[in-house]
């Protein structure tokens, strides 16, 4: 027997084929209810395939509408948390400058109480060099009050103190120059005193004004900053609602990607599931009708030799069918090759789906061609001498992919004589 690597070729890319390594990865109970379901498949009826498969593509439908539902609301809630946060930056940066702003003016209004502070000292410098000078105001006063009562009680100089004073004229003339000497000292003094008080007094109201217009100053810095606290108190409270905000749309977002991972993992086992029902060929391995029916002539990868000596290992298995007997269709499928192929002679070749197909070759006369679609158990050729001239028996195969299978695990063997 040839090896059969040049019917490689013959079988055509099958769009739904399968593809282990893009088989998704689903959570660990969904997997154990897949495998439960693949060890059932033996026990299932073609029936019971085709509606468990319309079911699984009735759920599938379903769970995909709600993972598309779920991925909405995901989407909604991941744009609201993103929103939340660029409100977030856009308040942090609003605080930052508010609290540049009374640091400015916690600086201001400090500065303010300072000069307030010093202002009051001297204020209270001004008080303490008036009260010594009004108690020194008030003796001057006082004592020349008193001289000059004493003045008014000496009199002027006249004639009659002249002519009944025991004193003389000149005496008199120098008490009276006296009195007034004083008189005028204590005056020049007093006016001093007035002077100086006035001045103080004025430099005391300048200082107390400006004292008032220090405390306008500290008022309006202090409103200004309560008014910039107050602000920022506001602005700490919409930020952290905010923030609270993100976290509970980042929780939801989490729960919902968490709720669309299940259905996601399930929808794959649901698929996956669907997927082996869809292999009917698959489902039906070991039930398959031979394509004749008679006696094995050789096994499944045992060596032998062709009638022209060319040794070989088997990749198939060879049926002994009397000559003019019909080959049918072991499972429905699409005609891939129909014609002579080197190695085997007039060949069929059926596709089954998902790279499993059927190779019978040996066949006097081939009825279908390239694209026809066959069903189970349909005549697809004729049986004849001239086809066996180089090999005995009609010639059986099974491949999946490149690789070849034993047909005897596929074929219902109670169909079959065994040699």
């Amino acid at each position: 027997m040839k090896s059969p690597e040049t019917v490689n070729n013959c079988f055509s890319s099958n769009p739904s084929r399968l593809d282990r390594r893009s088989w998704p990865s689903p959570a660990i109970f969904c997997l154990l209810l897949l495998l439960v379901f693949i060890f059932s498949l033996s026990s299932i009826q073609a029936a019971d395939w085709k509606a468990e498969k319309k079911n699984l593509e009735q759920k599938i439908k379903t769970q995909s509408i709600s993972i598309k539902q779920l991925e909405t609301g995901l989407h909604q809630q991941q744009e609201k948390a993103q929103e939340n946060i660029a409100q977030e930056t856009a308040l942090l940066a609003e605080l930052a400058i508010l609290n540049a702003e009374l640091l400015k003016h916690g600086a201001k209004l400090a500065a303010l109480e300072d000069s307030m502070a010093g202002q009051e000292e001297m204020i209270s410098s001004k008080e303490k060099e008036i009260l010594p000078l009004q108690a020194e105001k008030q003796k001057v006063q006082t004592h020349l009050q008193k001289r000059i009562t004493a003045y008014y009680k000496t009199g002027e100089i006249g004639m009659i103190n002249v002519a009944f004073s025991a004193k003389s004229l000149p005496e008199l003339l120098s008490i009276h120059d006296s009195f007034s000497a004083l008189l005028r000292y204590d005056q020049n003094l007093l006016e001093h005193y007035r002077e100086t008080l006035s001045g103080l007094e004025r430099s005391k109201k300048a200082l107390t004004l400006e004292k008032s217009v220090l405390e306008n100053f500290i008022a309006q810095a202090a409103q200004a900053k309560e008014a910039l606290e107050k602000t920022s108190r506001e602005k700490n409270e919409l930020l952290t609602q905010i923030q609270t905000q993100a976290r509970l749309h980042e929780h939801a977002a989490r729960k919902i990607q968490e709720e669309a991972d299940t259905l996601s993992a399930q929808l794959a086992a649901m698929q996956r599931k669907k997927e082996l029902l869809s292999q009917e060929f698959l489902l039906n391995k070991g039930k398959l009708s031979p394509p004749v029916g008679g006696t094995l002539l050789s096994l499944y990868g045992q060596p032998g030799k062709s009638k022209t000596g060319t040794p070989g290992i088997t990749t198939g298995i060879s049926i002994d069918g009397p000559n003019g007997i019909r080959v049918k269709a072991v499972f429905e499928g699409t005609v891939s090759h129909a014609g002579y192929l080197p190695g085997y002679g007039n060949s069929i070749i059926i596709d089954h789906g998902f790279q499993y197909a059927t190779l019978i070759s040996r066949v006097e006369t081939i009825l279908k061609k390239e694209g026809d679609r066959v069903k189970t158990g349909e005549d697809i050729g004729i049986t004849g001498e001239t086809a066996t001239l180089m090999e005995e028996g009609v010639y059986f195969e099974v491949r999946h992919g490149k690789d070849t299978e034993d047909p005897l695990l596929w074929l219902d063997k109670n169909k079959l004589s065994l040699p």
